[in-house]
């Protein structure tokens, strides 16, 4: 039918229909003055075809009623311009409530002005929003489904007032509706999906949960902090004229008022005559012999004695101890590079298992100048320590040339093994090996060779076999000597040597065989110490070996290099302890693991003690370095590094302290000059660790990686750098550091009385 109309009717057709689907698609966008009846089209004049068509009775369509008002055609109106900043602030109001209302709130001047110069509707001002009304012709909301429909399908008049009934109805609950920038909680819920309104529900359980553990936790405090409070405090008396309420905020004030710090207790007379003895005595160091290169081979074999052990006999006698008395002491010796001082410690401890009294002469000391001289298992006491030291510098003070430090301390403790009538001493041979000062007994029948290695000062020589060489110019004849060196240019110079005195070298067992023979105590030399695993052996060999010559019941049928585990062996192994060696303190959130490691073979040994302890752990790592001088300072970081990832890398200055005290606590370092002193001292020490920074941070740069060092004034500063950063507590759950200080006795030694005396002030609130 519409393909048999004229091509101007079917025009005018289109033309119609396309006008009134502009116009109700778009009806709510156009102003009113567009809004206008459109002129009729004229229409061309039927041609033959149409008016064969109309006389067709089938096609003719159904004729209208001539009384019904005819529809006006409307001109074609081009479409309307859209002002993209209202729609995008639209789009903003439906998408982004939280957008347009901070939006509002900058214009909220301008807008506020506009509203006062009577432009309603603008923007949002101070006070409520006036909208301009639509007009009744564009009002579509109650006749949007009789519009542009001719009257004959339009609904009844009945329905029609229905609908605007229900219309009418609408409006107050859309004017009483916020507008859609306001109602952020439910476009929002709208908005989100299943797994976001899911995600939130857990989200604010998670907080709920947490707020309410926080009150109880706040409680708990709470109830706690009473009790301590009736305990400590005594409630005050009521005056009168007071209330209760006043009484108990009264009580609440006194509380909360912090305690002054405790004084320092005062010292007592005989600590002050060993921190005097001691000052003396470390005025001796100034005669300290340099260390020279090793000795030759012909030297060695040669039967003079060294310049400095014949001096230290000298002063020996001198102070009235003769050689005769000397030689009715049993001595074991025990030279190397590495583990000298745990392998003397460990023989003790089996020794004293098999009540045995011991003596112990080694070097250095961790906290104490007193820690050198052991006699049965305890330093020398600072009272003996004292008076010893003042009888035997009156004899020697006057003595030309004066004896030097360690061989002043040599001296002092024969004198104390001698007074305490002990069964035998056992003393670390020195870094100079045959010419050093504690070599001075020629009789002794038990001697051990421990680990070798570079030494820092590289004074005996460039290579392994002269170190090996100079290690083993202490054998003597009718020794036994034992060994536990693991290089085979070492052993092939030790065996050598031994061949030449005559005497034959044992290599002692690794520790794992005597595990293997024991499967009884596995347990318990499985966990054992880490110092016992590298240095048990040596010392079970040495302390079998000093029993078969002096106490041979306790070890009936045990040979040379026996794996054969004594129970005095399994008990001194078990009681073994070693401050500053391999330790783990515990204290808060920290696990701290101590080793005083300052060469390349101790540093390859704690690395692999701590990677070993801390592999499982999932806690951050942390480094805590410091190094008192800057000898291969970058090479023991770069091991450090191996195959353990640090979160964090602090550098702090070596402490200063002395004999267990900061400098700055002494009486004596109050004065300018001493203060002075002090505070070079301090800088000199920060510059240093600051270069041990850089040299972790060229280490990072190497390897590609952020650099995590941090740099703290003191070892106090860092541990309250590391509550401060890692210690907030997450959903109820601790968090803990495994932390390594390592690097050098000073610090180790520092951390150590740092962590015993927050402990002590802990346990002091709880006590």
């Amino acid at each position: 039918m519409f393909l048999l109309k004229s091509p101007l009717n079917r025009l005018g057709l289109l033309t119609h229909r396309f006008i009134t689907f502009q116009y109700r698609n778009h009806f709510f966008k156009w102003p009113p003055k567009s809004v206008k009846s459109a002129p009729r089209l004229q229409v061309a004049k039927a041609t033959a075809r149409d008016k064969s068509v109309e006389t067709n009775p089938v096609n003719q369509p159904t004729p209208l009623d001539e009384n019904e008002p005819k529809l006006a055609k409307m001109k074609a109106v081009p479409p309307p311009s859209f002002n993209i900043k209202d729609q995008r602030d639209k789009w903003l109001a439906k998408v982004s409530p939280q957008l347009q209302r901070s939006k509002r709130k900058a214009n909220a001047p301008a807008d506020g002005s506009a509203a006062r110069h009577g432009h309603p509707g603008s923007g949002p001002g101070p006070g409520p929003a006036v909208h301009s009304p639509m007009p009744a012709h564009l009002n579509m909301d109650g006749n949007a489904q009789s519009f542009g429909i001719p009257k004959q399908f339009q609904p009844p008049a009945w329905q029609q007032q229905q609908l605007q009934m229900q219309h009418q109805k609408k409006q107050p609950q859309q004017q009483q509706q916020p507008p859609p920038g306001e109602d952020s909680g439910r476009g929002s819920a709208d908005r989100s999906s299943w797994v976001n309104r899911m995600h939130g529900a857990q989200q604010s359980k998670q907080a709920q949960w947490l707020k309410d553990m926080k009150a109880k936790q706040q409680a708990g405090c709470d109830i706690q902090q009473q009790k301590l409070q009736q305990i400590k405090i005594p409630l005050p008396q009521k005056p009168l004229g007071t209330s209760p309420a006043a009484a108990v905020a009264m009580t609440a004030a006194a509380a909360a008022e912090p305690k002054p710090e405790e004084p320092p207790e005062p010292k007592t007379p005989e600590r002050i005559a060993y921190l005097e003895a001691v000052k003396v005595l470390n005025n001796y160091q100034i005669h300290e012999p340099t260390a020279g290169r090793a000795q030759s081979k012909s030297s060695s074999l040669s039967d003079k004695l060294e310049p400095n052990i014949e001096h230290t006999l000298l002063c020996l006698s001198q102070t009235g101890f003769e050689r005769e008395q000397l030689e009715r002491i049993p001595v074991i010796q025990v030279a190397g590079s590495k583990g000298r001082g745990s392998t003397c410690l460990l023989v003790e401890a089996i020794l004293r298992a098999h009540g045995v009294r011991t003596g112990v002469l080694c070097a250095p000391h961790l906290f104490l100048t007193n820690e050198r001289i052991r006699i049965d298992g305890e330093p020398l006491p600072e009272e003996q320590f004292t008076q010893l030291f003042n009888q035997l510098h009156e004899k020697l003070a006057e003595m030309q040339p004066p004896p030097s430090y360690t061989k002043l301390l040599t001296v002092m403790a024969f004198h104390a093994f001698r007074n305490a009538n002990l069964d035998v001493a056992i003393v670390e041979v020195g870094s100079g090996c045959a010419s050093d000062c504690t070599n001075i007994t020629a009789h002794a029948r038990t001697i051990g060779i421990s680990t070798l290695g570079w030494e820092q000062s590289f004074s005996l020589s460039n290579s392994m076999r002269d170190i090996a060489w100079a290690k083993a110019a202490i054998i003597k004849p009718e020794a036994s000597v034992y060994t536990s060196a693991s290089q085979t240019e070492c052993c092939e110079v030790l065996s050598q040597r031994a061949k030449q005195v005559g005497v034959q070298l044992h290599r002692v067992p690794n520790y794992i065989d005597y595990m293997e023979a024991n499967m009884a105590c596995k347990k318990l030399l499985s966990g054992a110490n880490y110092t016992v695993k590298l240095n048990g052996s040596l010392a079970i060999q040495l302390a079998y070996d000093y029993l078969r010559r002096h106490n041979p019941e306790y070890v009936v049928g045990l040979e040379h290099n026996s794996l054969q585990l004594t129970p005095g062996a399994t008990r001194g192994l078990e009681m073994f302890e070693q401050r500053g060696q391999f330790e783990v303190m515990k204290y808060d959130m920290f696990n701290v693991y101590l080793d005083s490691a300052d060469t390349l073979e101790s540093m390859m040994m704690c690395r692999e003690w701590f990677y070993t302890r801390t592999r499982s752990s999932r806690s951050p790592k942390i480094l805590l370095f410091s190094k008192v001088n800057e000898f291969n300072a970058k090479d023991l970081l770069t091991i450090l590094r191996h195959n353990v990832r640090f979160e964090e890398a602090g550098f702090v200055p070596s402490p200063n302290r002395f004999e267990g005290e900061a400098l700055e606590e002494q009486e004596e370092c109050q004065d300018k000059e001493a203060q002075d002193a002090i505070n070079w001292h301090s800088m000199e020490e920060l510059q240093r660790a600051r270069r041990n920074a850089s040299n972790w941070r060229s280490l990072c740069e190497e390897n590609g990686t952020r650099d995590n060092s941090h740099m703290s004034i003191s070892i106090e500063a860092f541990f309250d750098h590391l509550k401060e950063k890692y210690g907030k507590q997450r959903y109820g759950m601790r968090n803990e550091l495994d932390v390594l200080v390592t690097g050098s006795r000073e610090l180790v030694a520092g951390t150590i009385q740092l962590i015993q005396k927050l402990k002590n002030k802990d346990f002091g609130k709880w006590r």
